[in-house]
């Protein structure tokens, strides 16, 4: 009877513990995964190329070149046309503007929500999909080339 007892308390232990090691599991592929974003966006390309320390000083001469450039390149973005600064592209894997000359990615984010916020500046596709802009308009550079594009394609900033 005693055995039994204590195989049944053993028994309870271990199941009691898988769901522990589940968790642990879980949690580890989800740091695995956001490493991989973090290495992904702060490639050459990416919106987080600033970060990098080799890349840094280029991205900041990239970002005073395309702060004067003038804003009249259509590009395709999310079923519309949307103008952004002459010589660059959108990186299609983030979204962001890139230098087409130098291949540097600048931190100025266009992204599609089914949503609307009034957080960021955007434009409406249909009723149910809204392209954002992103951008840390503290910066004064980057808030420099947000507010041309803002005007050249006319987002806002309101829901109505």
């Amino acid at each position: 009877m005693i055995k039994r007892m204590i195989i049944l308390i053993i028994m309870g232990l271990t199941l009691s513990s898988c769901q522990l090691f589940t968790e642990a599991i879980k949690d580890n592929m989800y740091r695995v995964e956001r490493a991989r974003e973090r290495k992904e966006l702060s490639k050459k390309d990416g919106p987080g190329a600033i970060v990098v320390d080799k890349y840094k000083e280029d991205v900041e001469r990239v970002i005073q070149d395309i702060k004067k450039r003038p804003i009249n390149k259509k590009v395709e973005f999310g079923g519309t046309t949307l103008l952004i600064p002459e010589n660059t592209r959108l990186n299609p894997k983030h979204g962001n503007i890139v230098d087409e000359k130098t291949g540097y990615g600048i931190a100025v984010i266009f992204y599609i929500e089914d949503y609307c916020t009034e957080v960021f500046y955007r434009k409406k596709v249909r009723n149910d999909k809204y392209i954002l802009l992103y951008y840390n308009d503290e910066d004064k550079d980057l808030n420099v080339i947000g507010q041309k594009i803002i005007k050249a394609n006319s987002l806002t900033n309101t829901c109505k």
